[in-house]
């Protein structure tokens, strides 16, 4: 099921719709957002107390302090919103429009004409939500991982050669029925070994392509395919102008996206292994035929099959043949060149940034946020207490505090969330982008 709103109802920083207005954007409802975004994904903790720290200051919206020892503490050190000058409903205004819009994307521009900031701030605002959307793209990664590692745990689809009866002992959930498994209908039965679960797709596409007109009316010659078309010709010093993007797409509306130089097996390779489990069958096009040595439930359709009708150039079931298809990630191709339209053109070294956020909010429309700030929390070591009475916890079920499960020093107590795992792609220190 999709989730239309980013907060969940029970979220206690909700601001209620009878609040009058006290300027034409709500900026304490957006002020909340970024409050509760902060709490949830950047928790600080107080170094005596371990407890998290929660309390505002009224007189200074970027401090925090412990409710029992009033330690303070920056909200913003060591977060994406690392020196922000910017008021805090600025950056929760953005937020939330930019999930609101998607798949379509909030471009900076349209940030200055709605906010009146600079250009230049809000492109900086833009990259701040870029750089946190790449650091949960790893937590999305392990959301998609887990559910298609529980749904085909030791699964494996039918044979294409579907002769014998065999076949149904090869199956090792759904079984068919015998009256089904018969080689002149296969789409039958495979639709009905992936009936209820969740299909993958994988493709490439390509984003703003060097054309002809921007390649100076140079034709190469000597390079062929996807590739020949994002990078200029060798006499021009052969630089790369367009982005090529690899799609893997799941029929729930999962999407990760990943920009590469190629197609070769070394580059697509790996980005298979760290986001399908090896039992999940994949859909792709003929261009991965190195892919059944490590998938053996993986599928091929020939989009350049030839039709046997001398009449007519291309077969008809080249988009589709025996129940097997790539529209799931054909279909996301269309939404996202419509969508990066509105950039104009992207360079490729800032482009695995722009699908970042693109993926970012499109998978958070399926996982929804108490999902992701839950994986979050579990890579920070952080359990929720139950603190009061036991008599009281029917009636106070909400009254839970946040501790850390393992002792920190006081130096890391406050920017815990520094300390994350090394899987991360992406952080700010010092305003300065660093890699992991």
């Amino acid at each position: 099921m999709i989730n239309y709103y980013l907060f969940s109802a029970a979220n206690p920083h909700n601001a209620s719709i009878k609040d009058p207005p006290t300027s034409p954007i709500g900026t304490k409802h957006y002020e909340k957002i970024t409050e509760y975004f902060l709490d949830t994904f950047y928790p600080k903790f107080c170094p005596t107390c371990k407890i998290q720290l929660k309390k505002k200051i009224s007189t200074r919206d970027y401090l925090i302090r412990c409710e029992v020892c009033h330690y303070q503490a920056s909200r913003l050190s060591y977060t994406p919103l690392h020196h922000f000058k910017l008021p805090l409903w600025v950056f929760g205004y953005v937020l939330d429009e930019s999930y609101k819009r998607s798949p379509k994307v909030l471009t900076a521009a349209e940030i200055v004409r709605s906010i009146g900031i600079s250009n230049k701030s809000a492109l900086l605002l833009k990259r701040r939500i870029q750089l946190f959307a790449s650091e949960q793209k790893e937590s999305f990664r392990d959301l998609i991982f887990s559910q298609l590692e529980e749904e085909y745990k030791d699964f494996r689809l039918p044979e294409k050669d579907t002769e014998s009866k065999q076949t149904q002992s090869r199956i090792q959930s759904n079984p068919i029925p015998t009256e089904i498994a018969d080689k002149r209908n296969p789409k039958k039965i495979l639709q009905k070994a992936l009936k209820g679960k969740t299909l993958t797709n994988a493709d490439t596409m390509v984003l703003y392509s060097a054309s002809q007109r921007a390649n100076k009316g140079r034709k190469r010659h000597k390079h062929g395919g996807c590739t020949a078309s994002i990078y200029m010709s060798d006499k021009l010093g052969g630089k790369q102008i367009g982005t090529m993007v690899h799609t893997i797409a799941a029929s729930n509306g999962a999407l990760i996206l990943d920009s590469v130089p190629d197609q070769k097996m070394n580059t697509l390779g790996p980005l298979f292994l760290k986001n399908i489990p090896s039992t999940t069958p994949i859909f792709t096009d003929s261009g991965y035929p190195w892919l059944n040595s490590v998938y053996k439930n993986h599928r091929m359709v020939n989009h350049s099959a030839h039709s046997k009708d001398k009449r007519y150039r291309w077969a008809r079931n080249r988009w589709s043949k025996d129940g097997v298809h790539i529209q799931y990630a054909e279909g996301n191709h269309r939404v996202i060149k419509q969508a990066f339209s509105s950039y104009g053109y992207i360079k490729p070294e800032f482009s695995q940034l722009y699908l970042n956020e693109y993926c970012f909010f499109k998978n958070l429309k399926v996982f929804g946020v108490d999902a992701l700030a839950k994986r979050g929390r579990e890579k920070l070591g952080i359990v929720e207490v139950y603190d009061g009475p036991e008599s009281e916890r029917t009636e106070k079920a909400k009254n839970f505090v946040p501790t850390l499960k393992n002792e920190i020093s006081k130096s890391e107590a406050t920017n815990f969330v520094f300390h994350l795992a090394k899987s991360q792609n992406v952080r700010i220190v010092n305003d300065k982008l660093l890699p992991i």
